[in-house]
């Protein structure tokens, strides 16, 4: 019995210190706002959005901004990296471009929000990710393609008939 007492503070101690050595860390914070995006547009378009990042803790913090997921590289994300003091807010804008050659469907992303301790020599952080959803409607160019396409043959088919008529008349002295 005496023998499991003596024990259980030599286990305790590896715990005790790994809580007492991240306690820094445990002080990060990072809130987000909203907790979803819904992007909704067209191929060759864009939309931009607003993510707030709020610094939660009591110190200045580094927060990077990136994107996760297939086709990332339609985002711009600005700013990307930053600081924050205490109890800040900064809002980071998200821009979403697909390229004009997209297939219409549904894809899921997300943001990912890391906020790094600002202490050289514990470079521990903490994080967020918020699901993005972003909806591609139809194609940006089917219809104007179509209008711009029967305005061209309908102007080309006038021309030809009224050059006809000017010809027939020219000729008919």
């Amino acid at each position: 019995m005496l023998s499991r007492l003596l024990k259980a503070p030599i286990v305790m101690l590896p715990i005790i210190g790994l809580l007492l050595g991240t306690s820094s860390a445990l002080a990060l914070g990072v809130g987000v706002a909203p907790g979803k995006m819904e992007f909704k547009v067209r191929p060759g378009g864009s939309e931009v959005q607003t993510l707030y990042v709020i610094n939660q803790s009591d110190q200045e913090t580094e927060f990077q901004v990136y994107v996760e997921g297939k086709n990332k590289n339609w985002f711009e994300i600005t700013p990307s990296q930053f600081t924050l003091k205490a109890k800040e807010t900064r809002g980071v804008e998200i821009a979403v471009a697909p390229p004009l050659i997209t297939i219409p469907g549904d894809h899921d992303f997300s943001m990912c929000v890391l906020c790094l301790a600002s202490e050289p020599d514990l470079r521990m952080g903490a994080g967020v990710k918020v699901p993005a959803h972003v909806q591609i409607t139809g194609p940006i160019m089917a219809m104007e393609l179509w209008i711009a396409t029967a305005v061209s043959i309908s102007a080309l088919v006038l021309g030809i008939v009224v050059g006809r008529r000017r010809r027939v008349k020219y000729y008919d002295f």
